[in-house]
C-alpha cells in the first residue's frame, strides 16, 4: 500500500489554516521564467520560516480572492506549523503538471515529506488562487528524507537489547514532554516491545498504559476502505457506482456525478468539514457520521469530479453514508461488526468525546486560534464522535491485530486485499502488505508502519507529528 501520511494537512484545517479553492478558466500557460520565479518566490518564503516574510509574499503572489479567504493571523499561524512541523525545509523539485498548476516537493529536517500544489490565474500577473499541502511521513523513494533523530536500533538487535535502546529513548522524549502514549513494534507480528508513557488524563492524574485506547485520526480511512472493498466483493457496490445512484437524494446535483472510486482517491470535490461553519457550529451536533454527511452534503463542490487530486475528507464521510444506505447499518456499526470484530480488534470503537469510557485517553493540544498556548484538552476542537474519514478511537495492539488481519485475508478475499494495498493480484503470489498510514489533529496523533517484517504502531495524546515522526523514525532504523 503506498504511504500516506495526511495528519498534518488534517490538522492545519482542524485549526482554520486550510487552503482556499479559486477555479480558473484553462488558458495559455504562463512563461517557464516567471512559474520558476514564482516557485521560488514561495518557497523561499515558506522556508524562512518567518510569518512576516510568508505575509510579504502572500502580499505579493496571492490573488485577491485567496487573501481574503484567510487573515493575516491565520497565514502566520501556518507559517508558524510548518515551522515546528518540519523544520529546515529543502526543495526537491518543482514541477508543472498543467497550465496552472505547479507542484513544490519539499522535504523536511523532522522527517516529514510533502507536496506544495499552487493553482495559478491562467493569464498574467498568474497570481495564486489556491494552495494545498498534502504531508507524507517519508516514506521510500525518490524523495525520502534522512530518518530524523531516533533510537539507536537496528533489526539485528535481540529483542532485549532493542527493548532497552527503545525505552531508554523514548523515556527521555516523555519526560522532557515530546511525547505520550504507546510504542509497539512486533516482528513477523509478534510484539517484542509495548510500552506506555505519559498520562492518558492529565487533570485525574491517570497514567497511560498498554490497553489505553487513543484516537486515531485519518487511520480511520482505512477501515472505511477495508468496508467499501468488502461491500464490492458483495456484490452490493461497483467501485464506478456514482453518488447518485447509491445516495440518489444526496443534495447537491453536482456531486452525483462523482465515483466511489473518486471518493476513494480524493478526486471527487467533496468540500471538507473543517473550516469557519464547522468551527462555529456547536460540537454536540457531531454525533455519528450520519451527523457529518449533513452538514458536508448540500455544500458546494469545490471542483468537478474527477478534474483534481486534493485531500479529501469529506469524501470519506460520504463513503460512510454508502456504507450505510447499502449495508442497511449505521456505518460506525457496520465498521464494528465487519472490521473490529474480524480483526479481533478488542479495544478499538467509536467513542463521545464528552463521555469517554475508561482506559481512553483524552487528547492534549497547545494549538489555538492565534498560535500555541498553554497545554490543554482538545475536546471542543472536534466533533464529539469520528466519522468515515477519521476518529475511531483504538489500542497501539488494535492496529497490530487490523494490519494482521490484512496480511491474514480475515477482512477481505485475496484480490480485494491486493486492491487494498495498491498491488496487482497474481495467481501464488503473496501480496507483500507494506503499509504506512497516520492521522492526527490537534491532541490526536497515530502511526502504523510495516515493511513486512517489522511492524509499528504508535498512538499518543498530543499535536502532530510526536508519534508519527517517532514510529516513522523506528520503522526506518529497523528497516534498514
Amino acid at each position: 500500500m503506498k504511504r500516506h501520511s495526511p495528519t498534518w494537512l488534517a490538522a492545519l484545517a482542524a485549526c482554520s489554516m486550510f487552503l482556499a479553492t479559486v477555479h480558473a478558466r484553462q488558458a495559455p500557460q504562463a512563461r517557464p521564467a516567471e512559474r520558476k520565479t514564482q516557485a521560488e518566490a514561495f518557497f523561499k518564503a515558506l522556508a524562512s520560516g518567518k510569518p512576516d516574510a510568508f505575509e510579504s509574499m502572500a502580499q505579493q503572489q496571492f490573488a485577491p480572492a485567496l487573501l481574503a479567504r484567510r487573515t493575516p493571523a491565520d497565514r502566520q499561524q501556518l507559517a508558524d506549523r510548518i515551522k515546528q512541523d518540519f523544520g529546515a525545509l529543502t526543495l526537491d523539485g518543482v514541477e508543472a503538471s498543467d497550465a496552472t498548476t505547479l507542484a513544490l516537493t519539499i522535504r523536511g529536517a523532522t522527517g516529514l515529506e510533502g507536496v506544495v500544489t499552487l493553482e495559478t490565474e491562467p493569464s498574467a500577473p498568474f497570481k495564486i488562487v489556491s494552495m494545498s499541502i498534502r504531508v507524507e511521513a517519508g516514506g521510500p523513494g525518490r524523495n525520502a528524507a534522512p530518518a530524523p533523530a531516533g533510537p539507536p536500533v537496528n533489526g539485528a538487535m535481540t529483542p532485549a537489547e532493542l527493548s532497552a535502546a527503545l525505552d531508554r529513548h523514548v523515556t527521555a522524549l516523555a519526560e522532557r514532554g515530546a511525547f505520550s502514549g504507546v510504542v509497539l513494534v512486533a516482528r513477523q507480528g509478534v510484539p517484542v516491545f509495548t510500552k506506555a508513557y505519559g498520562l492518558a488524563n492529565r487533570e485525574q492524574g491517570l497514567a497511560n498504559g498498554p490497553d489505553t485506547r487513543f484516537n486515531l485520526g485519518s487511520i480511520n480511512k482505512a477501515f472505511t476502505k477495508v468496508a467499501v472493498a468488502q461491500l464490492v466483493a458483495a456484490g452490493k457496490l461497483a467501485l464506478g457506482d456514482t453518488i447518485g445512484k447509491l445516495l440518489p437524494d444526496h443534495p447537491n446535483a453536482k456531486a452525483k456525478a462523482a465515483t466511489v472510486d473518486q471518493l476513494l482517491t480524493h478526486r471527487a470535490g467533496i468540500p471538507d468539514f473543517f473550516g469557519p461553519a464547522f468551527d462555529a457550529a456547536p460540537k454536540s451536533q457531531f454525533r455519528s457520521n450520519a451527523d457529518y454527511y449533513r452538514f458536508v452534503a448540500p455544500q458546494p463542490l469545490l471542483f468537478e469530479p474527477g478534474t483534481k487530486n486534493q485531500y479529501c475528507n469529506g469524501c470519506y464521510i460520504v463513503l460512510g453514508a454508502i456504507i450505510e444506505r447499502v449495508s442497511g447499518q449505521k456505518y460506525e456499526s457496520y465498521i464494528a461488526d465487519h472490521v473490529f470484530g474480524p480483526a479481533r480488534m478488542s479495544g478499538a470503537g467509536f467513542f463521545q468525546a464528552d463521555r469517554l469510557p475508561a482506559k481512553v485517553a483524552t487528547g492534549y493540544t497547545t494549538r489555538t486560534e492565534s498560535g500555541d498556548g498553554p497545554l490543554r484538552p482538545n475536546t471542543n476542537m472536534h466533533g464529539m464522535a469520528g466519522s468515515g474519514a477519521g476518529g475511531a478511537y483504538a489500542t497501539a495492539g488494535d492496529l497490530l491485530a487490523f494490519h494482521t488481519a490484512l496480511r491474514e485475508g480475515r477482512l477481505l478475499d485475496s484480490k480485494m486485499t491486493a486492491w487494498f494495498f495498491d498491488e496487482s493480484p497474481e495467481p501464488g503470489r503473496p501480496v507483500s502488505a507494506d503499509i504506512g498510514i497516520a492521522g492526527g489533529a490537534p491532541g490526536v496523533n497515530a502511526v502504523l508502519e510495516s515493511d513486512g517484517a517489522w511492524t509499528v504502531a504508535v498512538v499518543g495524546n498530543l499535536d502532530p507529528p510526536t508519534a508519527e515522526q517517532l514510529g516513522t523514525g523506528i520503522r526506518r532504523q529497523l528497516s534498514k
